[in-house]
C-alpha cells in the first residue's frame, strides 16, 4: 500500500499487525575519526568506548547470487505531475545504477489528468511512452503496477472502493494491446521492452479499487494474464502486493500471499508483499526497535518465501517455489502526519541500508523502495520533490549500486548492531564489504576485517562512507593499507561504510560484457564477416546479432542472433561482435551463457579470431563437458531450449600464446535448414577462477 492508499492507516505498535511494503536503500559514511552520537546519545552527551569486533570474509566463497533488482526502487508517486521526460530524475536513476524501477501507469495517468486508456482499443501512446522511456533511459527497466481503471474499462465502485463489477476481459484487451506495442511490435525500439508486471497493488485496501475477495482476486489475474501472454509468453507476474507480512506462515484462506501461491500457480512467477517499519513517529517504540525490524522482516521473511513457506503455505500445489519480491518498504509514515526529519536523514540512510542488506543475505530477487519522491510532505522520497535533488538517504542507494558484487562471500562476525555483506565482481574479481553501525546507543566499532584466500597479504583498501556529513554521490574515496592479509577501520554509529579490494594478481579478468549499458558494448552491430547459404529470417532485414532488453539471463540485456539456414549442405554465418586484443595464457578461461530457441539456435557458439589467424572453432577445444566449441557441434545436439545453459571451457590448453584480435558469434550445421534464433549473455574471459 503506498502511502496515499488510505486516509488513515493504523500504527503497527499497538498489537496490530505492521503494515509493509516498500524497498530500502544502503548508505555508507566516510568516516573513520571520533565517535559520532546518535539522535539519543546527543541528547545525554553521553560519550562511549569503541567496541573492538572482527569480520571475516572469504573471498573465494560463494553464498548466493545477489540480483541486480535488489536496490530497486519506486518511481514518484502518482500525485507528483513533473517527473515524466525529467532529465535529472533520470540522472539520478542512472547514477545510482538502479536496475528497476515500479510505476503504476494506469494510476498516474487517473491523477494527471491523461486517461492511458480512455476508451476501447484507445490507448494514449504519448503519455506512456514518456512514462516509460524515462525508465528506460535512465539505465533501468519498468516493473509495471496492473492497478487502478483506466476510463475505457467499464467498473463500478462501492463504498470504501470496493469493486463491485469490472469487465476483466477489457482490462485484459487494454494491457493485452501495451504488450504487443513494447514487446512484440517494439514501437520504441528493440530493447525497450517490459518483462515485469505486478498483478494490482494491495488488492485487500487499494484506494484505487479493493478485491472483497481473494476469488474476485483471482479473476482478474488469471483474465488479463492470459490475455498479457498470449502476445508474449515470457513476461513475469507477481502478485499479489500484500499489504503486510504477517500473512506470510497462513494458509490461503487467510494469507494473499499464500492464495496466490496454491491457486495461481501457473500464472505467477514471484509472491510479493510490502513491508514498512516502525512508525518513525510513534512515541511505543524506540529507535533500538526500529533498527531490529530489518533482520526479521527482509531477510527472514524472503527465506520463508524462497522456501516455500512454512508448512508449505507458499509452495504451489506441484511443488513449485517462487521467487520474492518486496515491493514496497521503508519506515513507515504517510503524509497525513507531521513532518519528521528521520525521513531524510543519516537515521533512515542507514535503517535503508540494513534493510537492503539482510534483504541481500535472504536472497531477495526484487526488492523496491518506496519512493524516488512524493508530493505533499514527502516524507519518503529520496529526492526533493521539486527539483529531485538528494536526500541522504539516496546515497545510500547509490552505494549498495555502484559498489556491490554479483555474488555474495561468506562473512562472519557482524552483530546485531554492527552488520556485513561481502560481495565480489565476478568479472573483476574485486570483492566489496558493506558494513552499517546501526547502533542507537551511541557504540562506534573498532573493526578488524580479515581476509581468507584474498591470495596477497598486503595491498590498498578504497573506502566510501555515507553518513550525515554526505552531501554528494560517494564516489570519492580514501586508502587504507593492509598487511597480513587484516585491516582496521573505525565504524561511527549511523554510519554505512564500503570497502573495496582489487583482485589478486594473477587473477585479471580481460573481457567481460552482459552487454550492458553500462558494459563494453559490441564494436559490430548485426555485421556477418562471412557466410554461405545463411540469410536474413523471415521478419528481419539482415542475419542479426546484437543487444536486446528481452529475456536476459542476468540484468535488462542481452545479445540476440538470427539468421535462416538455406542449404542442408553447406551452410554458416560468422558475426562480427567485438574488436579486442586480448593475450591468452594457459590459464585463460572462457565462460557464457546460451538461450536458443529452437533446435538450429543450438548451433551457435562464440568464436575467436587470433591475429595470426587462428580461430577458437579450429582449434580442437572443448568445453568442460567435453563437447567441441566448434559451432557445428551443437554443444553436444542437446542442450535445452528456451532457457540458459552456461558454456564454460579451459581456452588456454589450445591458444595459449595466442591474442585474440576479434569475437565473434557463429552458426554453423551444415545438415539442416530452416531458422534459427537465441540469445548469449555474461561473456567472461578471465585468467582467474570461473564463478560457480
Amino acid at each position: 500500500m503506498t502511502p496515499h492508499s488510505c486516509p488513515v492507516r493504523p500504527s503497527p505498535l499497538r498489537g496490530l499487525k505492521p503494515f509493509i511494503g516498500g524497498l530500502c536503500l544502503a548508505l555508507l559514511s566516510a568516516c573513520g575519526g571520533a565517535p559520532q552520537p546518535t539522535s539519543e546519545s546527543r541528547s545525554t552527551g553521553v560519550t562511549r568506548a569503541a567496541l573492538a569486533t572482527t569480520l571475516t570474509i572469504d573471498t573465494t566463497s560463494n553464498a548466493g547470487s545477489i540480483s541486480p533488482f535488489s536496490w530497486g526502487v519506486a518511481a514518484p508517486d502518482k500525485y507528483l505531475a513533473h517527473w515524466p521526460g525529467n532529465a535529472t530524475l533520470r540522472q539520478r536513476i542512472r547514477d545510482a545504477n538502479v536496475k528497476i524501477v515500479r510505476l503504476g501507469l494506469t494510476q498516474w495517468g487517473k491523477y494527471n489528468n491523461s486517461d492511458v486508456y480512455p476508451a476501447h482499443d484507445t490507448w494514449n501512446w504519448a503519455t506512456l511512452d514518456t512514462l516509460l522511456n524515462t525508465v528506460w533511459d535512465s539505465g533501468a527497466e519498468p516493473l509495471i503496477v496492473v492497478c487502478g481503471f483506466p476510463g475505457g474499462v467499464a467498473h463500478t465502485l462501492g463504498a470504501g472502493n470496493a469493486i463491485t463489477s469490472a469487465d476483466w476481459a477489457e482490462y485484459g484487451h487494454f494491457m493485452a494491446g501495451l504488450v504487443q506495442r513494447y514487446n512484440v511490435d517494439k514501437a520504441l525500439g528493440p530493447s525497450k521492452s517490459v518483462r515485469y508486471f505486478e498483478m494490482w497493488n494491495e488488492p485487500s485496501i487499494e484506494w484505487d479499487g479493493k478485491f472483497t475477495s481473494m476469488a474476485d482476486y483471482n479473476t482478474f489475474f488469471t483474465t488479463v494474464a492470459a490475455a498479457m501472454r498470449a502476445k508474449d509468453p515470457g513476461i513475469k507476474l507477481i502478485g499479489p502486493a500484500d499489504t503486510h507480512s504477517g500473512d506470510l506462515d497462513k494458509g490461503p484462506t487467510e494469507s494473499w500471499v499464500s492464495n496466490v501461491a496454491k491457486n495461481l500457480e501457473a500464472h505467477a512467477d514471484y509472491l510479493s508483499w510490502h513491508n514498512y517499519g516502525p512508525w518513525a513517529n510513534d512515541t511505543t517504540r524506540t529507535d533500538a526497535d526500529r533498527m531490529a525490524w530489518t533482520k526479521p522482516n527482509y531477510q527472514d521473511d524472503v527465506l520463508k518465501v524462497k522456501s516455500g513457506g512454512l508448512n508449505g503455505v507458499l509452495t504451489g500445489p506441484s511443488g513449485k517455489t517462487f521467487g520474492a519480491a518486496i515491493t514496497e518498504f521503508n519506515v513507515a509514515q504517510g503524509d497525513f502526519a507531521a513532518f519528521n526529519p528521520k525521513y531524510h536523514s543519516e537515521f533512515n540512510a542507514t535503517w535503508t541500508a540494513s534493510a537492503l542488506l539482510n534483504a541481500m543475505k535472504g536472497g531477495v530477487d526484487l526488492f523496491t523502495l518506496y519512493n524516488l519522491a512524493e508530493n505533499d510532505k514527502n516524507h519518503l522520497g529520496l529526492l526533493r520533490n521539486t527539483d529531485f535533488s538528494p536526500y541522504t538517504p539516496y546515497f545510500t542507494l547509490f552505494l549498495f549500486g555502484n559498489y556491490t558484487g554479483d555474488r555474495r562471500l561468506m562473512t562472519t562476525g557482524d552483530t546485531a548492531t554492527l552488520e556485513a555483506l561481502g560481495s565480489q565482481d565476478l568479472a573483476t574479481g574485486t570483492t566489496f564489504l558493506t558494513v552499517v553501525n546501526k547502533d542507537t546507543a551511541g557504540n562506534t566499532y573498532d573493526v578488524t576485517v580479515s581476509l581468507v584466500n584474498h591470495g596477497v597479504s598486503s595491498g590498498t583498501v578504497k573506502v566510501r562512507v555515507v553518513n550525515a556529513a554526505t552531501t554528494a554521490n560517494p564516489t570519492s574515496f580514501t586508502t587504507l593499507p593492509f598487511t597480513g592479509a587484516s585491516f582496521s577501520y573505525s565504524v561511527p554509529p549511523y554510519h554505512v561504510v564500503s570497502f573495496e579490494l582489487a583482485p589478486a594478481p594473477g587473477t585479471a579478468v580481460l573481457f567481460k560484457s552482459g552487454f550492458e549499458s553500462t558494459d563494453t558494448q559490441p564494436t559490430w552491430l548485426d555485421t556477418v564477416e562471412e557466410s554461405q547459404n545463411v540469410v536474413a529470417q523471415t521478419w528481419a532485414s539482415k542475419v542479426e546479432c546484437s543487444p536486446r532488453q528481452e529475456t536476459p539471463r542476468s540484468g535488462i540485456a542481452t545479445l540476440m542472433y538470427s539468421g535462416k539456414d538455406t542449404s542442408a549442405a553447406v551452410s554458416y554465418a560468422n558475426s562480427r561482435v567485438f574488436d579486442v586484443h586480448l593475450p591468452i595464457t594457459a590459464g585463460t578461461k572462457l565462460s557464457y551463457w546460451i538461450h536458443p530457441q529452437q533446435d538450429n539456435g543450438r548451433y551457435v557458439a562464440v568464436d575467436f579470431v587470433c591475429t595470426d589467424g587462428t580461430t577458437l572453432r579450429d582449434s580442437g577445444a572443448v568445453d568442460s563437458h567435453g563437447f567441441s566449441l566448434h559451432a557445428n557441434a551443437g554443444h553436444g545436439g542437446a542442450i535445452p531450449l528456451n532457457t540458459w545453459t552456461r558454456i564454460q571451457s579451459q581456452v588456454g590448453q589450445w591458444l595459449n600464446g595466442k591474442t585474440v584480435d576479434r569475437i565473434l558469434v557463429s552458426y554453423d550445421r551444415p545438415a539442416a535448414t530452416g531458422d534459427y534464433r537465441g540469445y548469449l549473455d555474461d561473456l567472461v574471459i578471465t585468467n582467474g577462477p570461473l564463478a560457480p
